[in-house]
């Protein structure tokens, strides 16, 4: 069985944050049309803005940066507290495999 799938494309942010204002200053806030691209444009944002903070958190330019880029990251995907690995956890350690 076939499913549907739609094709994405990749467009300039700039591009797409003019498309997002032009949208919201000529649609009617009850048309279908301006409630799909609101919730779109919001989904896309949130990742775009997770994706920049991930990055920050493995390459910032200072371990200050990193380490409150992490808690940012953490926080918007919606990680809790209590499922986060404490800070002095390293997972680029490596196994001592003289041990196997």
């Amino acid at each position: 069985m076939l499913t549907y799938k739609p094709k994405t494309i990749q467009i300039d942010f700039d591009f797409f944050e003019d498309l997002y204002v032009y949208a919201a200053r000529h649609a009617e806030p009850i048309d279908l049309q301006y409630k799909r691209i609101t919730v779109a444009v919001k989904k896309k944002l949130d990742a775009l803005m997770k994706h920049e903070l991930y990055s920050l958190y493995k390459a910032g330019a200072s371990e200050e940066i990193r380490k409150k880029a992490r808690e940012e990251y953490l926080d918007a995907a919606g990680i809790m507290e209590s499922f986060r690995w404490s800070e002095e956890h390293d997972v680029n350690i490596t196994h001592d495999e003289s041990r196997w």
